[in-house]
C-alpha cells in the first residue's frame, strides 16, 4: 500500500464534524455561476416542470454515491489526488485516466468562459454603456491582473464569498417562495414539459458534469476514515440536493416572469429586482460578481500551474514570464468563448461534458470502484486498520 506523505500530519476522523468540513469542499465547488445566478437550475430542472424539486435530491443522491466510492477507494490506498487515483482504477490501463483529464479540462474552460460571460453582463446592468464586448474585456483585464498578482488574497476570500453567497441566495430563496406562494402551488398542478428529457437531463446529465467536484473531495477527504467518507458524502449528498430543490421551487413561481422578461441569463438577479429589496440587490451583485472573479482566477491559476509543470518547467524563461504568457492565453481563450453566452455554455458544454462523464467517471467508478474496493480490503486487510472505523 502507497504511503501518503501527506498521512504524517493528517488524523484520520470519522466524526459528524470531519464529514461536514469535507461537504462543505463538495458544496463550495457546486456554488459557482451556473448555481448562483440560477441559470443552471432553470435550464436542467425549471423548464420541465415541478420535477424542480425532486430530481435535485435523485441526481445529488446518486453523486453522493460516486464521491463516496472514489474517496473510499482513495483512502484505502493512502491516495490524495485525482490524477493517482484514476490511473490506479483504470489499471492494468492506467492511459484510460486520461478520459478525466479531458472531462476536467472541458469543464474548466466552460466554467470561467460562463463566469466571465456572468461578470460581464452584471458588470453591463450597471453600465449599460460599455455593452457586452466593453465589460467583457473590462472583466479579463481584471482576471489577468489578479491570476499574476491577487491569487493569494482570492484564495484567502473564496471561503468568505461562498459563505456570503450561500447566506444571501437562502435568504432570497426563502423571500422569493413566500412572495409567490400560489404560482409555485399552480407549477404542481400543471403537466410536465417533456419528462423523459426532463429526467435524463436533471438526473443522469447534471450528476455527470457535477463530477468536477470529485478532485477537490479526494484532496479534502485525506483526514477521514471509512466513517468519515461516508458520513461526507451523505451531508453532501443532502447539503447540495437541498439547495438545488430549494431554488428550483423558488424559480418554479417565477418562471413565467422570467421568461417575459428574457431574464433567463441571471434569473435570481431579476428576482432580487422584482422583490424590491435594494440592499439585497446590492449584496447579491457584489457577492456574484466576486463569485464570479474568484472562480475564475482559482480555476484559471490551476490551469497556470498545470500546464507550466506539464510543459515548460525545463524551459529558461523565468518563472513569472511564462506564467503571465500562460495566463493571458487562457483569459483570451475563455474569454473568446463566454460570447457564446453563459445560457448555451452551461447547456451545450456542460451538458455534453456530462455524457462523457456518465462513460468516464460515474459508470466506471459504481462498478470498477465497487469491485476494486472489495478485492483490495479482502487482499489487503491491515488497511482497514489505518483507514477503517476506528
Amino acid at each position: 500500500m502507497s504511503e501518503n506523505p501527506n498521512e504524517k500530519s493528517a488524523v484520520t476522523k470519522g466524526t459528524l464534524a470531519a464529514g461536514f468540513s469535507v461537504a462543505s469542499v463538495w458544496f463550495g465547488t457546486h456554488v459557482g455561476a451556473g448555481f448562483a445566478t440560477g441559470n443552471q437550475v432553470l435550464s436542467y430542472y425549471v423548464n420541465y416542470g415541478w420535477t424542480a424539486a425532486i430530481y435535485p435530491l435523485i441526481s445529488m443522491g446518486v453523486l453522493a454515491y460516486v464521491i463516496y466510492v472514489i474517496m473510499k477507494f482513495a483512502r484505502l490506498r493512502g491516495l490524495d489526488n485525482y490524477n493517482d487515483t484514476f490511473r490506479e482504477l483504470w489499471q492494468p490501463y492506467p492511459q484510460l485516466a486520461i478520459s478525466f483529464e479531458i472531462f476536467y479540462i472541458i469543464i474548466i474552460l466552460a466554467a470561467v468562459a460562463a463566469a466571465i460571460n456572468g461578470a460581464a453582463l452584471l458588470v453591463q446592468e450597471f453600465v449599460p454603456a460599455l455593452g457586452i464586448v466593453g465589460s467583457t474585456i473590462i472583466v479579463a483585464a481584471v482576471l489577468i491582473l489578479l491570476c499574476l498578482f491577487g491569487v493569494k488574497l482570492i484564495i484567502a476570500a473564496s471561503t468568505v464569498l461562498t459563505v456570503g453567497i450561500i447566506v444571501t441566495a437562502g435568504l432570497m430563496i426563502i423571500v422569493g417562495i413566500a412572495n409567490r406562494p400560489d404560482a409555485v402551488f399552480d407549477a404542481f398542478s400543471q403537466p410536465l414539459n417533456n419528462p423523459g428529457e426532463g429526467f435524463w437531463r436533471g438526473v443522469v446529465i447534471y450528476c455527470g458534469f457535477q463530477c468536477v467536484s470529485i478532485p477537490p473531495m479526494i484532496a479534502a477527504a485525506v483526514t477521514l476514515n471509512q466513517k468519515g467518507v461516508k458520513k461526507a458524502g451523505i451531508l453532501g449528498g443532502i447539503m447540495n440536493g437541498g439547495m438545488l430543490a430549494l431554488s428550483g421551487l423558488m424559480l418554479l413561481g417565477w418562471k413565467d416572469d422570467i421568461i417575459a422578461a428574457g431574464q433567463q441569463a441571471l434569473p435570481n438577479l431579476f428576482i432580487c429586482n422584482e422583490i424590491g429589496w435594494s440592499w439585497l440587490v446590492a449584496c447579491y451583485s457584489i457577492l456574484l460578481f466576486c463569485a464570479f472573479i474568484s472562480t475564475c482566477v482559482t480555476l484559471i491559476y490551476t490551469m497556470i500551474l498545470r500546464i507550466d509543470k506539464k510543459f515548460f518547467v525545463r524551459s529558461n524563461i523565468h518563472e513569472k514570464v511564462r506564467m503571465a504568457v500562460i495566463g493571458v492565453v487562457m483569459v483570451a481563450i475563455c474569454m473568446s468563448l463566454s460570447f457564446i453566452g453563459i445560457s448555451d455554455i452551461i447547456t451545450y458544454a456542460y451538458g455534453y461534458d456530462g455524457y462523457l462523464a456518465l462513460v468516464a467517471i460515474v459508470i466506471p467508478v459504481i462498478i470498477i470502484g465497487n469491485i476494486k474496493n472489495k478485492k483490495y480490503i479482502k487482499e489487503h486487510p491491515e488497511c482497514l486498520q489505518k483507514y477503517g472505523n476506528s
